[in-house]
């Protein structure tokens, strides 16, 4: 009797071994599934891009040179319009509107002085030659040669009283040159003054710009000395942003403006941002340096405002290329192209064979084969039956049979090796 049950549990042991390993060496697995969906069905296109601002300003080096920045507003701060934004040394400038300025004052002297000077001998010509006609009038009905100097003398008196007259006229008329060119040095000098602190033409952002500097492009900074017309700041305005996106020269012909557009940043993948497609490229280029894929520029107007978008952010945008009521669809890796037949295998992976229709990046229509709510697998569940032979085979089983060739031993039971 203890001889029975000594067997029993061996074969016990040994069943239960036996199983065990086929159980840990199967590869059966779990099929993983979806459902086909009825109902709406979005034909959309997904591209990506960068968010930015709709409008944004560039503020730029004075074409002036020997500029050094002496204050900058602080990076990522929101400025108003008018306000400061950077400032640079003005020493100079101050210097150069001191002297304009004390030089116009003076023109303005000579100006003053040179009408006084016009407006007395004006009176005092016009009195002369009051005199010297009443003289000649006097003399008229005298002796000929008395009455003919007389007259001589009236003329000489308009001759001077013009020639004077046109001179002073022309002093006055210098002053006022002088005075003009005086005048436009001050304002060319408080133009360059003015420039020396540069403001926000428009509320935004403040973005420092890369400079080159020493040999290396970095951000521009409090103490450099940029060039003459050198962007250094960037203004966003952050209350309208929009994406700046590609699309492929094959999915252009589907893309138009006004499509409505689904936007969600990268940075904040859990929200989502109605957007519009306002602008399409009319010429396509080269995707990037090199590249032999042709794409179109788009924009796409981001109608919900946040602050989190931010210039700069990737972003995903879903283009809306149309709306179909009441249709089945099923995920693209559950159809399956085998023997010139559509299929999609249900979860008891029974074929079936489906006519499709259109699709987007996620699904595809299924115009019949399906009604919808079919449980129908995400992987060829046929592959596991056509796996090849062996290819369950364990490490001791792939060695079974083979015999490890026997070592050469030396004096000793030393193994040789090769070359001693």
């Amino acid at each position: 009797m203890k001889k029975l049950i000594y067997i029993g549990v061996l074969l016990g042991v040994v069943l239960g071994g036996y199983y065990g390993v086929e159980a840990i060496f199967s590869t059966s697995e779990n099929i993983p599934t979806g459902v086909a969906r009825k109902g709406e069905f979005v034909i959309s296109l997904d591209v990506t891009g960068q968010i930015d601002a709709k409008r944004a300003y560039v503020l730029s080096t004075p074409r002036i040179r020997g500029l050094q920045i002496t204050w900058l507003a602080p990076e990522g701060s929101m400025v108003k319009a008018g306000d400061p934004v950077i400032k640079f040394d003005a020493t100079k400038q101050l210097s150069d509107w001191t002297e304009h300025e004390s030089g116009l004052k003076i023109a303005q002297t000579n100006l003053y002085r040179a009408k006084q000077e016009y407006a007395i001998q004006e009176k005092q010509l016009k009195l002369n030659l009051e005199r010297a006609r009443r003289n000649y009038d006097e003399k008229t009905h005298e002796a000929p040669r008395v009455a003919e100097e007389a007259k001589l003398e009236l003329e000489l008196a308009e001759l001077n009283s013009q020639a004077k007259l046109d001179q002073i006229k022309s002093d006055v008329q210098k002053a006022e040159l002088e005075v003009q060119r005086a005048q436009e040095k001050v304002n060319q000098a408080q133009r360059e003054l003015d420039q020396m602190t540069l403001t926000a033409p428009i509320p935004g952002m403040v973005v420092y710009l890369e400079i080159w500097k020493g040999g290396t492009m970095s951000k521009v900074q409090e103490g450099d000395s940029p060039w003459p017309g050198q962007g250094l700041v960037n203004l966003p305005d952050l209350s309208e942003m929009i994406v700046k996106a590609t699309v492929s020269e094959v999915d252009a012909a589907k893309v138009d403006s006004g499509l409505p557009v689904v936007v969600s940043a990268d940075a904040f993948p859990d929200k989502r941002y109605r957007g519009i497609v306002s602008k399409k490229g009319t010429l396509a280029h080269r995707k990037d340096p090199g590249s032999k894929i042709n794409v179109f520029d788009l924009e796409v107007d981001v109608y919900d405002q946040d602050d989190d978008l931010k210039p700069g952010i990737s972003a995903s945008c879903k283009i809306i290329l149309g709306r179909i009521e009441d249709v089945v669809s099923v995920p693209l890796e559950t159809v399956f192209e085998k023997e010139g037949r559509t299929v999609v295998y249900l979860d008891s992976k029974k074929e079936r064979v489906v006519e499709v229709g259109r699709r987007n990046d996620m699904a595809i229509e299924i115009l019949s084969g399906l009604e919808g709510g079919e449980v129908i697998c995400l992987t060829d569940p046929t592959l596991e039956e056509q796996r090849l032979p062996g290819e369950r085979a364990t490490e001791p089983e792939m060695n079974k049979g083979r015999q490890v060739p026997p070592r050469p031993v030396g004096k000793g039971g030393r193994v040789k090796r090769k070359g001693k």
